[in-house]
């Protein structure tokens, strides 16, 4: 797969692993369309990609979560970029925390963000794609999408329906000229991890990656036509190990929880920030 002159769309480009790709992007000539829900951000990170040589680059500030937000992105590629032919689902947040101390409102923001969003952006874009030559389709995933990992509960839930997800739609597709492609990266350093999440890395000895390596491997990933890839070791054998002998992984974490625990359990702020739920009022004949 050559970049040059490819139309390629990435969200979450922003920052962290979307603002490495689109600048390894630039240098290699292809066009972009950038999303992101900071527009400041987005605009910085669109002059790197004019000065390192992309022949044009467009931004699109929007909230993937929200039905108006996706349609704002799909207008975009209808009207200024529609010879897209590369869709790079990245956008993503995180949540390292106890599950019993997720908020419903937490746990809805990061299913709709990692796994709602863009199978619905996929699949309103699914046509223009298709119209395009050789498209592709490629989503950023997680090492924790083939792993459950104590206090990522509900992280590794969207990233293994984004993985079983990818996987399921580049068979549907396999008699297309579509190719669907999912990448597995392991810790990252980027905004999206708490200082908590940071710490329980060190103390568990676990080795995290530049945005920039990452964005390296979705290169070499969409160069390679391949289906899928993983990023670091040991992380590519415990995927494995996982997959055959989950309960050898179980192990191994269930040694590790006194590493773990003391990290993923948000603290209670003061007492003069807590805010109290009123307790609801009667109705009448209750």
């Amino acid at each position: 797969m050559q970049f040059q002159d490819r139309h390629i769309l990435i969200t979450g480009a922003s920052g962290g692993i979307g603002a490495a790709l689109a600048l390894q992007l630039a240098r290699r000539g292809a066009r972009l369309l950038l999303h992101g829900r900071n527009q400041k951000a987005l605009q910085e990170i669109a002059a790197a990609c004019s000065n390192e040589g992309c022949p044009s680059v467009l931004t699109c500030a929007a909230d993937l979560t929200t039905e108006q937000g996706r349609q704002r992105l799909v207008d975009t590629v209808s009207t200024s970029f529609t010879a897209l032919d590369t869709l790079i689902n990245n956008a993503g947040t995180g949540c390292f925390a106890l599950f019993e101390q997720q908020s419903p409102e937490q746990i809805e923001t990061l299913i709709s963000t990692n796994i709602t969003a863009p199978i619905l952006l996929t699949r309103a874009l699914i046509g223009p794609l298709m119209a395009n030559a050789d498209p592709r389709i490629l989503n950023i995933g997680s090492a924790f999408g083939a792993i459950g990992f104590p206090g990522y509960t509900t992280y590794c839930a969207s990233k293994g329906a984004l993985r079983l997800f990818s996987e399921s739609l580049a068979r549907e597709y396999a008699d297309t000229s579509l190719k669907v492609q999912y990448l597995a990266p392991r810790a990252t350093r980027t905004a999206i991890n708490s200082e908590r999440a940071n710490q329980m890395l060190k103390a568990t000895g676990s080795q995290s990656d530049a945005p920039v390596t990452v964005a390296e491997a979705a290169i070499k990933l969409l160069a390679s036509g391949k289906a899928q890839a993983a990023i670091g070791w040991p992380e590519k054998l415990l995927v494995r190990l996982n997959g055959l002998r989950p309960e050898l992984i179980s192990a191994v974490l269930r040694r590790q929880l006194n590493k773990i625990k003391p990290y993923a359990q948000v603290p209670e702020p003061p007492l003069a920030e807590r805010s109290f739920a009123k307790q609801p009022l009667k109705q009448k004949g209750a």
